[in-house]
């Protein structure tokens, strides 16, 4: 099994500043108090360095009971899956840094290795199951915070521009105000779009991944119904309904089957 890239932890900053860091998000009622969360943090870090990668996720797992949401939480907890060999974790964990910071080259780097891995190990031969939708995969490009300060950003340029042209004398400025004013909606229209798009993806769209490292899909929510077809650690997928401790699945390709709950992590 390859090297991971190692990142820093910061982990005496990192929950510390808790006020005035934008991707971490703790629970109301936490187990554990924001001194104690650094210290299970950095006790995770020492147990991934020393090789204890049972007790690394036993101490990243109890931050993320906490109800920390945190890039480097995610890509921490995916490093330890990645090197207990559990593949369907790890891929979720680098999914959710991932979701959190796009552009986290290392998260990204270490994503492409598990899946490698993952496609090495198990031959899957269901055809179109990564080809998601073109809007999709451009949405997943923008964070939610980029595109709501870039919305307001317009949103609040475009009453300026109104204003400009309301008061500005006929010539160069009310016509340049103008032009600048149609570019502007245009992009507000634009960003308001993607908000949505991604606003619905988050929190509609019940996207997830398998986490199994081989599950049977049924027809139906029983365990005795028929397998339609059979799928491996990391593939994505989206809810679409449940039954119990059953959740019904779809793949980018079109097909639906029943798994059980316990084998499917949501995004």
């Amino acid at each position: 099994m390859g090297r991971l890239p190692r990142r820093a932890f910061c982990a005496s900053g990192m929950f510390v500043l808790l006020s005035i860091c934008t991707n971490v998000a703790i629970a109301d009622e936490s187990p554990l108090a924001p001194t104690d969360i650094n210290t299970t943090f950095e006790r995770g870090n020492q147990s991934y360095l020393h090789g204890d990668f049972k007790g690394a996720l036993d101490a990243y797992e109890a931050v993320l009971a906490a109800g920390v949401v945190h890039e480097d939480l995610y890509y921490a907890l995916g490093n330890a899956y990645f090197k207990a060999d559990r593949l369907g974790p790890a891929i979720l964990n680098y999914e959710r840094a991932i979701s959190l910071t796009p552009d986290d080259e290392d998260a990204l780097t270490n994503l492409r290795l598990a899946r490698q891995t993952a496609a090495e190990r198990w031959q899957d031969k269901l055809v179109g199951v990564e080809a998601d939708p073109l809007w999709m995969r451009a949405l997943g490009y923008f964070t939610p915070g980029g595109l709501t300060l870039a919305f307001l950003a317009l949103y609040g340029g475009l009453f300026l521009l109104v204003l400009l042209i309301w008061i500005a004398p006929r010539g160069f400025v009310r016509v340049t105000a103008t032009t600048l004013l149609i570019f502007v909606v245009l992009g507000a229209l634009a960003a308001g779009g993607l908000l949505a798009g991604r606003w619905w993806l988050a929190s509609r769209a019940e996207f997830g991944f398998v986490i199994a490292d081989e599950v049977q899909v049924k027809e139906g929510p029983d365990s005795s119904a028929e397998t339609s077809f059979v799928v491996h650690a990391g593939m994505r997928a989206r809810s679409i309904s449940h039954d119990a401790d059953w959740v019904k699945l779809r793949l980018s390709n079109g097909l639906e089957g029943w798994v059980r709950e316990r084998d499917f992590a949501r995004l």
